[in-house]
């Protein structure tokens, strides 16, 4: 592997939370390199934190064609949470086809409410087929609320992700996370992240937007931008040391108080090709 060009972030980055449901409970979705959660469908996008909406569930589908000849991604998934007194457990499983090979991950999770002031997640997963999945991913996140309404909330992470060929991946997030009083969030994060073998160093940071309420509708803006030391586009072939951009349009809407629908707009671009389509979700609170 080449040696990786050290990223000039854009000032940090400034990020919304993609899928921000709730006031009152942040928690910490699975974040791995192609995650749902985050309701976005980009190879490998950056480990981050996400809101989610609990006691729910959740099926759904998307649909991506790729440039370049590399055909299309395609799959489906179920999600969702639930609460037990200080704990919001989260599980996951995805279908995706891509570069010619299928697989299914699965995810599963606990957030913890340790006091008013501080909660903290971890979430495992792993993968059967699709060589793109990972063999192992783990996250964990503690999160701090500042202020007096606990509007300003700071965010400390680590990750491991181990692919099915050679690379591993360590990653190391901060960030933070801002409630307007009126019904806007925003949040700034970046990722600094290691893969080996070669010792390489990919940083990457992201911005968003998200405007809406609870069991009404949320909408999201997302631009994420960085390095990628590696991406697995066969059992055998990988892309190596790049810049890659993501743009999401996430709609979240309630049509009754009980269940409503994502919509989900997603585009990749890389050195080596372009990705954008769409997924398609449907929801129900309990």
């Amino acid at each position: 592997m080449t040696n990786h060009k050290h990223y000039r972030l854009l000032a940090l980055g400034l990020i919304l939370v993609p899928c921000l449901w709730a006031q009152g409970n942040i928690v910490t979705a699975h974040a791995d390199q192609t995650s749902t959660e985050e309701i976005t469908v980009s190879n490998q996008p950056e480990a981050q934190t996400t809101r989610l909406l609990t006691n729910y569930v959740e099926v759904g589908g998307s649909y991506l064609p790729m440039s370049s000849k590399f055909g299309h991604v395609s799959g489906g998934y179920a999600r969702g949470s639930i609460t037990q007194g200080k704990n919001v457990w989260f599980g996951e499983i995805n279908g995706q086809h891509e570069f010619e090979d299928a697989g299914v991950y699965f995810a599963a999770g606990d957030t913890l409410t340790i006091n008013h002031d501080w909660y903290g997640s971890l979430t495992l997963g792993s993968s059967a087929g699709g060589f793109f999945w990972p063999r192992l991913r783990a996250d964990g996140f503690i999160n701090k609320k500042w202020f007096e309404r606990g509007q300003f909330i700071t965010t400390a992470g680590f990750g491991y992700y181990q692919s099915k060929d050679v690379h591993r991946d360590h990653s190391f997030y901060v960030g933070s996370t801002y409630y307007f009083s009126k019904p806007w969030v925003l949040e700034e994060g970046v990722h600094f992240n290691l893969s080996n073998p070669g010792t390489v160093y990919s940083p990457s940071g992201f911005v968003a937007v998200t405007q809406g309420r609870d069991k009404h509708y949320f909408l999201t803006t997302r631009l994420g931008l960085g390095e990628e030391a590696y991406q697995l586009v066969g059992p055998t072939a990988s892309l190596n040391d790049f810049q890659s951009q993501t743009f999401t349009v996430t709609w979240r809407k309630w049509i009754h108080k009980s269940w409503g629908f994502n919509v989900v707009g997603d585009y990749y671009h890389s050195p080596f090709y372009s990705k954008g389509g769409s997924l398609i979700g449907i929801f129900k609170d309990f």
